[in-house]
């Protein structure tokens, strides 16, 4: 009897570290998402950016001729 109890308990230790593994990586993949989401947006804005200096550039030189 004494037994049993002691494999049911491991169990759900098992099961508890398992699932706060799980909790842990979906955290992590949330965090990734968001990272990337921003990481994205700055390089848009940074592309923008640089291809309207370079466009500017080209038009001045452009007229200056």
């Amino acid at each position: 009897m004494r037994a049993q109890i002691v494999r049911k308990g491991s169990r759900r230790r098992r099961g508890q570290g398992m699932t706060e593994y799980i909790i842990i990586v979906g955290l992590i993949a949330i965090a990734l998402v968001v990272a990337v989401g921003k990481l994205k947006t700055a390089l848009n804005n940074a592309y923008e950016k640089s291809s309207t200096e370079l466009q500017t550039q080209v038009v001045d030189q452009i007229g200056q001729r």
